[in-house]
């Protein structure tokens, strides 16, 4: 394993610097304030003598190297936060106990590191928990009508003001809903409803909002009766025909029904008003309340970038953060030319700015599209191309490899790591052959470089003509999965993958036996944000519908909890501190109403029902979720 740049020993304070590659000043600058902090930690680990809490008499699973499962944990307070001094058995653990030592009896119950989710979109969460529903468990048209009913009778809006929700995926249902459904519900409000992904549909006030009405054929934009001729594969337009009165004449004619996949949504040119920036700072505060009830401790923000990052570090200053945000990319890249790409990032002063609670660095970029709009860039065409888009469906991909490698190499340069949303088995090869000559030229001018590089969703790694797997093991390349697709969308990717490639997609036992690292990650806003789904669709490969897709690739409950937070931190150089219960690192960690952990590799189903039993989540040895009854 190639070392790190900078030595982030556990217990010192979490220094981030700009990397610039080859700047003497900057490593002279690094030097001096690691010995400083260096000092620093020394000191403080000299300081107290006995901890300031313990639990005891549990199963405290460390997931160190050897997934040792001890009885009790001690902690200190630090200058750094928190820090563990003990993980062992009773009896070894109480005797640290002095006169100021608050010991909670666990009564047997699991105790895990705290939750890491490497890929979650975290701004929008709280907005749509008090503003939306959710649509994503709705399985039929009644029940997405229903809920934006609900949403109107809870909301009361006036008229005019938007009514809006996401998560909706027409894949689900036997027939699509309609503005026709909705208008029944929402007459004076204009609607729009995001798709899981790439997708957006509205109500007829949203197209009187345009300027559109169905009775006025003047108003009709060209795109009205016939899809554009710029249309690809996954760009579509749902229309039905309908008898209505048109410029006075009662007629059939085939309108749209308000939905729109793909490139076509940016046909709806009305959108509702951004919340104001407090409202966005309670959606921090509730959000991050959410994910702590859930265990989860810290995140990866894949996309926010400076857009969101004051908000983020406003709410950290007010107390409204309650876990930890480990990296919030800065992206999201694709067609930009080479050159723009160079001048954005050449106009920000800094790189990997931030602590242990809060950290911008890496970048998010995109060379494809997905499964489910049947747009990932894959060598076999979608299933039945001949029937749906007349003519082979490779997907799509955004540039070349030229042109992606020079992209590239304007931000690796400046010391912005890339982590790449890249589907098809195409897209995949394309992402890692680039990967690969990048590392080769860094390597060559700096042997120690520490590069912790992902390839995001990564489908379709192990087609035959395409498989990248040893390459992937070969140069240390992340596989940043969300298994909860497999749950939540598994029919409409076995529907357009076909079955055979489903059963291969994200295919867990076969990156970690070729030695490929996972970090996983659960995708909201496209899946819903518990990670115990992803943790049940590891261990079961089992869809909402019960079907199973590629049982070969289940992996074991150890190794999918490592992927969820021992390897999240690795992936945000995090691991010499967090994503483990070890001594020197610090007290993050879930408590679960659960005497045995291995009653989840026993019986899977229960893992659905973990959210409701997590009973406490410490956060740097704080409490940052306390379930009511739970006494500490």
């Amino acid at each position: 394993m190639r070392a790190s740049r900078l030595d982030r020993s556990p217990g010192r304070p979490d220094i981030r610097l700009p990397l610039y590659r080859g700047s003497p000043l900057a490593a002279l600058l690094a030097s001096v304030l690691l010995l400083g902090a260096a000092a620093c930690g020394q000191g403080a680990s000299t300081g107290a003598a006995t901890p300031d809490r313990i639990l005891h008499n549990g199963q405290v699973v460390a997931v160190d190297d050897d997934f040792s499962v001890a009885q009790a944990i001690a902690w200190r307070r630090s200058p750094g936060g928190s820090e563990i001094m003990r993980v062992g058995t009773d009896e070894e653990v109480l005797a640290l106990a002095g006169p100021d030592t608050r010991v909670t009896d666990l009564g047997g119950r699991v105790v895990l590191p705290g939750l890491i989710d490497s890929h979650l979109h975290f701004s929008q969460l709280g907005i749509e928990a008090e503003f939306e529903n959710d649509l994503r468990y709705a399985m039929s048209t009644e029940e997405i009508v229903q809920l934006i009913a609900d949403l109107m009778e809870r909301l009361d809006p006036g008229p005019g003001e938007w009514v809006t929700s996401r998560g909706w995926d027409e894949h689900k249902y036997e027939r699509p809903f309609t503005r026709w459904q909705l208008d029944e519900h929402t007459p004076d409000n204009p609607v729009r409803l995001g798709r899981v992904y790439r997708g957006v549909a509205v109500n007829t006030a949203a197209f009187r909002l345009m300027g559109i009405d169905d009775s006025d054929s003047s108003t009709w934009p060209d795109w009205w009766l016939q899809d554009l001729d710029w249309f690809n594969y996954e760009d579509r337009v749902f229309r039905e025909m309908r008898t209505l009165t048109v410029d006075g004449q009662t007629r059939e004619v085939e309108v749209p029904t308000g939905m729109f996949l793909g490139n076509a949504t940016r046909l709806v040119t009305v959108n509702p008003p951004q919340r104001d920036y407090e409202a966005q700072l309670r959606a921090i505060d509730y959000g991050s309340r959410e994910m702590t009830s859930l265990g989860v401790t810290a995140i990866v923000d894949p996309g926010g970038g400076g857009r969101v990052m004051r908000a983020y570090q406003d709410a950290r200053d007010r107390g409204l953060l309650h876990f930890r945000i480990l990296q919030v990319y800065e992206g999201m890249w694709n067609t930009q030319s080479p050159e723009a790409i160079d001048a954005h990032f050449a106009a920000l002063p800094f790189n990997n700015l931030g602590d242990r609670f809060l950290r911008w660095r890496g970048t998010k970029w995109q060379i494809d599209g997905g499964a489910g709009t049947r747009s990932s860039w894959v060598s076999v065409p979608f299933v039945d191309w001949e029937s749906i888009e007349g003519e082979p469906n490779h997907g799509y991909h955004w540039v070349e490899d030229d042109v992606r490698e020079a992209q590239l190499r304007r931000t690796v340069d400046r010391g912005w790591e890339p982590h790449i949303h890249s589907t098809g088995d195409l897209g995949v090869k394309q992402t890692v052959d680039i990967y690969a000559k990048l590392m080769d030229s860094i390597w060559a001018e700096d042997p120690d470089a520490d590069l912790r590089w992902s390839v995001i969703h990564a489908y379709l790694p192990m087609e035959a003509e395409t498989s990248v797997l040893d390459k992937m093991a070969e140069y240390g390349i992340i596989a940043a999965v969300n298994p909860s697709f497999i749950y939540h969308q598994g029919r409409s990717f076995s529907a357009n993958l076909s079955p055979e490639r489903m059963a291969r997609l994200k295919p867990m036992r076969s990156y970690l036996d070729s030695g490929v690292r996972i970090a996983v990650g659960s995708d909201y806003g496209t899946s819903p944000y518990s990670p115990w789904i992803g943790l049940y669709a590891m261990l079961t490969r089992t869809d909402l519908w019960g079907d199973q897709h590629g049982p070969e690739q289940i992996i074991t409950l150890e190794e999918a909890l490592r992927g969820m937070t021992i390897d999240n931190a690795y992936l945000t150089y995090s691991d010499d501190w967090t994503g483990s219960l070890e001594p020197g690192k610090v007290a993050d960690l879930v408590v679960l109403d659960l005497e045995d952990l291995w009653e989840l590799e026993r019986e899977p189903d229960r893992i659905l029902d973990m959210g409701d039993r997590v009973l406490l989540t410490l956060v740097d040895g704080n409490p940052a979720f306390q379930r009511g009854g739970f006494a500490f």
